[in-house]
């Protein structure tokens, strides 16, 4: 069987291929930009978003459990600002009248219960459930306490 055609003379990049399929990170990337504008614009970003159902008592308990490990880490603010690179796309140093709060200089336990209840759900904000279900408690930890650094 013939190698495929490929662009350049090169073997790893098939031709007719588009940027996001040779670049994975741009799929994902795409979404969460798409995600943001949407909710720039004050649209959602899928037609069946409708928030998130009220919590039970049986969130509210994970969610104050989860906040209480978190808030015993010691969390450490060089790790927050490298973490911190994407939240600061979005979150400028003043809201200007625009949807997105600004982080900067907010005290570690309002961080750390906006994070924890977007990362369970308990927030009805998509772009930021993506952004907080990957972090784990001692990144959380870390981004509260630089954005806690943080003159407003």
């Amino acid at each position: 069987m013939p190698a495929p055609v490929t662009q350049h003379g090169r073997n790893d990049v098939p031709k007719n291929t588009g940027i996001v399929s040779q670049r994975p990170i741009l799929g994902p990337l795409l979404g969460l930009m798409l995600g943001a504008v949407a909710l720039f614009l004050g649209t959602p970003a899928v037609a069946s978003e409708a928030g998130p159902p009220p919590p039970t008592a049986e969130d509210l308990l994970r969610a104050e459990h989860l906040e209480t490990e978190i808030l015993a880490l010691d969390g450490d603010a060089a790790f927050g600002e490298y973490l911190g690179g994407e939240c600061v796309t979005c979150h400028q140093s003043s809201s200007a009248g625009g949807t997105i709060p600004p982080i900067a200089g907010l005290p570690v336990d309002h961080t750390v219960r906006a994070l924890v209840e977007y990362k369970l759900g308990l927030r009805g904000n998509e772009v930021m459930r993506l952004m907080t279900a990957r972090l784990g408690s001692e990144e959380i930890a870390a981004l509260a306490a630089y954005f806690a650094e943080l003159s407003p």
